[in-house]
């Protein structure tokens, strides 16, 4: 069921070039819960009409974060949404429907790979931290995240103190056009996909063995899908 709301902007951070952390609260009364993997369907004041504009953003908090939402939204420019999101100042309210979406972390026994583009870290983000929080037994969790250059990482800090926690996650950032050396052991140069590859051949174990998650641009996911598909990945 999808629940209407109105949220206001508590906090806004760009944390790379054009990306920005925002996290938004929502009235205590509204009693609701999502799962990680889903989105919120932002309404949007339109230039043009009186019809608002209608964009879809995942939700990047783990459900176990109360009266608050967190979304990490990549700025396109002369996008309408994007626009207004980057005009955006704490205090400010949207309305906002949801939450949305099988994208959800599904039941089985099998280790996971995860493997995201750009924004599409934020459904990730909040599995992998529903996961860790999990007092069940949890599977291994493997992280492929693709940006281009060393200057659009972000969640650094986040992501390796949920890989120190927890021994069951690890992860990689993917750069695919970034020249210079990066020293650190959690970056690599080259695709996603190249990182799956080191998974396999250093575990030795093949790509059918685990399950996957997928989230970019349409284009790029469809690429991941083909590329998984050429290695018997049903």
């Amino acid at each position: 069921m999808l629940i209407t709301y109105t949220a206001i902007l508590k906090t806004k951070k760009e944390i790379a070039p054009r990306v920005f952390h925002l996290q938004f609260s929502y009235p205590t009364d509204v009693n609701w819960s999502y799962q990680s993997g889903q989105y919120m369907i932002f309404h949007l004041p339109s230039l043009e009409n009186e019809h608002p504009i209608r964009r879809l953003y995942s939700i990047a908090s783990a459900p176990s974060q109360k009266n608050s939402l967190d979304f990490i939204i990549e700025i396109v420019p002369g996008g309408i949404g994007s626009s207004y999101i980057e005009n955006m100042n704490e205090g400010d309210s949207i309305t906002m429907q949801g939450p949305a979406g099988i994208f959800t972390l599904k039941t089985s026994d099998r280790d996971i790979v995860m493997l995201a583009t750009g924004t599409g870290i934020a459904p990730m983000y909040s599995m992998i931290q529903e996961i860790s929080n999990s007092k069940n037994q949890n599977p291994n969790i493997y992280l492929f995240w693709g940006l281009k250059y060393g200057k659009d990482i972000y969640l650094k800090q986040e992501l390796d103190k949920l890989a120190d926690e927890n021994p069951n996650f690890q992860y990689s950032i993917c750069l695919s056009r970034e020249e210079k050396n990066i020293d650190d052991a959690r970056c690599l140069k080259g695709r996603v996909t190249k990182g799956l590859e080191n998974l396999t051949t250093d575990d030795l174990r093949p790509t059918t063995d685990f399950d996957y998650y997928l989230c970019g641009s349409p284009h790029v996911v469809e690429s991941l899908r083909s590329d998984l598909e050429a290695k018997c990945v049903p």
